[in-house]
């Protein structure tokens, strides 16, 4: 009788494992580099100020998110329609210290 509950309780934990973790149902990998299409530029006006102006550009939806090379909480994911234009801005202590990482996808 035991030995059967621990092969019930060891296929339990196998099937959950495959529900919960293949390659082959896993969602895609966020933060990955969106395509050129999608275009950004990034300015630190009045040094207190980080601006991001992001333009698709491609035939498709684009969700992006602007990177920093510090952590900045809240920080939006934007559905851009194919010839849409978005801002991102926030005030932060010493702008002209940040860089800029770029639009992943999310």
């Amino acid at each position: 009788m035991r030995k059967s509950l621990a092969v019930a309780a060891a296929s339990a934990v196998a099937g959950l494992t495959l529900l919960t973790g293949t390659p082959a149902n896993a969602a895609p990998a966020a933060g990955t580099t969106v395509p050129s299409c999608v275009t950004a530029s990034f300015m630190t006006p009045f040094d207190a100020v980080l601006l991001v102006e992001m333009e698709n550009k491609c035939t498709t939806e684009q969700r992006v998110k602007p990177t920093f090379d510090r952590e900045l909480s809240n920080v939006p994911c934007y559905a851009l329609q194919p010839g849409q234009k978005a801002s991102f801005k926030r005030d932060v202590i010493m702008a002209m210290t940040w860089k800029f990482g770029g639009l992943v996808s999310c």
